[in-house]
C-alpha cells in the first residue's frame, strides 16, 4: 500500500469516527509523517514526492468521506512543513551535542595523556574536525528536506485538478513560502552553532599547549 493509499484510509476512518476530526487529522499527520522520515530516512530527492503523497491522501480521504476539505489541507500543508523543520533543529542540536561531549571527552583525556602532546592536539582537531563537518552535514541535509517540502506544497497547489478558495489557496501558498523563513532559520542557528564550536576549539588547544608548557617548565 502506498503512503497517499495509508494516509487515505486513515483519514477516512477519522472522519467516520467523526469526532474532533480536525484535531485527530492533524495529530495523526504530525505523528505519522515524523515516524516516515524517521523510518526511511528520506532521501531528499523524494521529499517532495512524498509531501505531495501526503496532501492527496488526505485531500482523497476527506472526499470520499463527504468532508470539506480546504481548510484543513492548508493545516496540514502547515504541519508538514513544521515536523521538517522541528527534525531539522533536532539533528542539528544533536550534532552539537556530540560536538560539545566529544570536545570535553578530550578535555577530560588531557588530564590523562601520556606520550606525545603532538600527537594529542593532532587527534583533538581531527576528532572536532569530523565533530564540525557533521553539524555542517544535518545542517545542510535540514535546508534540502525543507526546501523540497516547499516545492511539493507548490506542486500539490499548481495541479491542474485542483479547485481552492482564493483563501485556501494563498494559506497553501504561504506555507510553501515559509519554507525560505525556516531554511534562512535553520542556516543561521547551524552557523551561530558552527562558529562556537571553531572557537570552543581554538580556545582549547591554546589551553592544552599553555598547561602543558606549565607542565614542562623546570
Amino acid at each position: 500500500m502506498s503512503i497517499k493509499e495509508r494516509v487515505k484510509n486513515e483519514v477516512e476512518i477519522i472522519v467516520a469516527k467523526g469526532h474532533q476530526v480536525e484535531h485527530e487529522v492533524i495529530v495523526f499527520i504530525r505523528q505519522d509523517y515524523a515516524e516516515t522520515l524517521n523510518d526511511l530516512q528520506v532521501d531528499m530527492k523524494i521529499e517532495r514526492e512524498l509531501t505531495l503523497e501526503y496532501l492527496e491522501g488526505v485531500e482523497e480521504g476527506l472526499a470520499s468521506a463527504g468532508h470539506e476539505s480546504g481548510r484543513l489541507i492548508s493545516k496540514v500543508a502547515e504541519t508538514l512543513m513544521e515536523v521538517s523543520r522541528d527534525l531539522g533543529n533536532k539533528s542539528v542540536a544533536a550534532a552539537e551535542k556530540a560536538a560539545l561531549e566529544t570536545r570535553n571527552a578530550l578535555n577530560a583525556a588531557l588530564e590523562n595523556t601520556q606520550g606525545s602532546m603532538d600527537s594529542f592536539v593532532q587527534k583533538a582537531e581531527a576528532r572536532m574536525r569530523e565533530a564540525y563537518a557533521r553539524l555542517i552535514e544535518v545542517g545542510e541535509a535540514g535546508k534540502a528536506r525543507l526546501t523540497e517540502v516547499g516545492e511539493g506544497i507548490k506542486a500539490y497547489v499548481d495541479r491542474d485538478k485542483t479547485e481552492f478558495a482564493d483563501s485556501v489557496r494563498q494559506s497553501l501558498n504561504n506555507s510553501a513560502e515559509s519554507a525560505r523563513e525556516f531554511v534562512q532559520q535553520l542556516s543561521q542557528s547551524t552557523e551561530a552553532k558552527s562558529r562556537e564550536l571553531i572557537e570552543l576549539s581554538r580556545d582549547k588547544v591554546s589551553d592544552w599547549l599553555k598547561e602543558m608548557a606549565e607542565k614542562i617548565k623546570p
